[in-house]
């Protein structure tokens, strides 16, 4: 590859645009690259986590904690907002433009020779797992790309599995039941401990059928959240089988966050860790576009709640706040959510919305589509195509609380 006149910026473009004519959507592609490069996803401890919701926040708890500890901890999440880098980070730094770029250029070289050809997710899971090892990390904390069993992360023997909670998405891949998306969830279960963080019967039993060696945090902990809306954080209660009562001050808001706590808590509680260590590094977490408070007054919140049960947790954590006719959403939506159900939460939340387009996007459903479907549920509905425009109308309605959310592709419009 001549690269002679290619920035770094044109190659990772190149790294986040890679279609290659896969035949059927698994693991074998990358396991054949990983036996390639001597596998490294075996030369450091996994913490693998699944869930349609909720995978990022407990990802980050886990990696506050690990840190606090003195661990060398890796993380590897996605999509990312502002720049692909943010998918792959050691101790709370993302890698750089430079050393994403030139990694990619080295194993693409090596794969090229040897005629295997990956997708975008499946290179950058390739490079994560290869940094990882270079960079000589304790634990990689691996959030699947979607699913489960046919992820491409799901290569590793992990030491903990834990499985957020499910809902019904990415069905062309995973099955239009709750049962079969539970099945590719507890998917990426191997031999070690499994946390669980709903009670859903069709995920309960999808895990008993892989393995009995499973905790049930919702089971397990006698909990209450209290949201404080001046700091933006969650005031967390919760006593385990010990009976003893616990406080913690989440970084995080959002009812939901409790559960998402309390999974990672579960992990870091067996590894050892102190409470003082745990509860100080989990008020320090942060997780851009997720319940982020972008702007005090007027008060602007992001939020990636991308499907219908994200539309529910924005509006359980938020309706505490504020009326609905206080509130005004900025929203696009991809093509292949539950529309009529994301807006259905929505109209309990406000009673405006605007829809937006996202240039450059063919993933987005149009804003007309939208309105149209709106109707039934808006007194007042608009469209405006351009991100920051759509924001400055909702902004000029004077409303006391503007929610932008629907897709990570309309965040990075905002996230600095």
């Amino acid at each position: 590859m001549d690269t002679s006149n290619q920035s770094w910026g044109g190659i990772l473009r190149e790294l986040a645009n890679l279609n290659p004519p896969q035949s059927a959507y698994g693991t074998k592609a990358i396991q054949c690259a990983l036996n390639l490069l001597n596998n490294p996803q075996y030369t450091y401890k996994v913490i693998h986590i699944a869930g349609s919701n909720g995978k990022g926040s407990t990802a980050s708890f886990l990696e506050a904690g690990l840190v606090a500890a003195n661990y060398k901890v890796a993380k590897f999440t996605s999509p990312y907002i502002r720049s692909i880098t943010e998918c792959i980070v050691v101790n709370q730094k993302a890698i750089t433009e430079t050393e994403l770029a030139s990694l990619y250029l080295k194993v693409q070289a090596l794969l090229k020779n040897a005629k295997i050809q990956l997708s975008s997710f499946e290179m950058l899971t390739l490079l994560m797992f290869v940094y990882s090892n270079e960079q000589q990390i304790d634990y990689l904390i691996l959030e699947t790309g979607f699913g489960g069993r046919d992820d491409a992360t799901n290569v590793v023997n992990s030491q903990f599995s834990i499985i957020t909670n499910i809902s019904l998405e990415h069905t062309q891949w995973l099955g239009h039941s709750l049962a079969e998306i539970a099945e590719h969830k507890a998917g990426i279960i191997k031999g070690g401990i499994t946390v669980v963080a709903s009670s859903i019967d069709p995920l309960i039993n999808a895990v008993r059928l892989r393995t009995s060696n499973y905790i049930n945090i919702v089971d397990k902990y006698q909990f209450k959240s209290k949201l404080c809306p001046s700091s933006f954080t969650t005031m967390l209660n919760f006593s385990g089988a010990d009976g003893y009562k616990k406080t913690v001050e989440l970084g995080l808001f959002g009812h939901f966050q409790a559960l998402n706590f309390l999974a990672a808590y579960e992990v870091l509680q067996t590894l050892k860790i102190s409470d003082r260590l745990i509860f100080g590094a989990a008020r320090q977490v942060a997780w851009p576009g997720r319940l982020q408070l972008l702007k005090s007054y007027p008060r602007i919140i992001l939020d990636a709640s991308h499907n219908p049960d994200g539309c529910k947790n924005l509006y359980l954590s938020v309706s505490e706040q504020v009326a609905a006719q206080d509130s005004v959403i900025v929203a696009s939506i991809l093509c292949d959510k539950n529309q009529e159900e994301m807006l259905f939460w929505y109209h309990k939340l406000a009673t405006s919305i605007i829809f937006c387009a996202l240039p450059g996007s063919t993933r987005v459903t149009p804003p007309i589509q939208l309105a149209r479907k709106a109707r039934r549920y808006f007194k007042h509905i608009q469209i405006i195509q351009a991100p920051s425009l759509a924001l400055a109308r909702a902004l000029a309605l004077k409303k006391k609380v503007t929610i932008i959310s629907g897709s990570t592709y309309l965040l990075q419009h905002f996230v600095a």
